[in-house]
């Protein structure tokens, strides 16, 4: 089982940058379980098939974040 950023561990948490908008439409920073992230994305092998596989648009943007970051495929 793929597992999601486990280097990163903080708590049991990692850095999100689209942890939640504010009511002007901006992102604000915050962090994101990663015991959530294993449990509805690890069957996933890309980043494409995380973002497709979620509703959530900073769950989206999180994961094209990791994909230009270099962390997902």
């Amino acid at each position: 089982m793929f597992n999601i950023l486990e280097s990163e561990l903080l708590d049991g948490r990692t850095h999100n940058p689209f942890a939640g908008k504010i009511k002007n439409g901006d992102w604000i920073e915050g962090t994101i379980s990663i015991d959530f992230l294993n449990e509805h994305f690890s069957h996933l092998e890309t980043a494409k098939e995380m973002i497709n596989a979620t509703e959530s648009e900073g769950l989206k943007l999180y994961f094209e974040w990791l994909k230009e970051k270099g962390i997902l495929n």
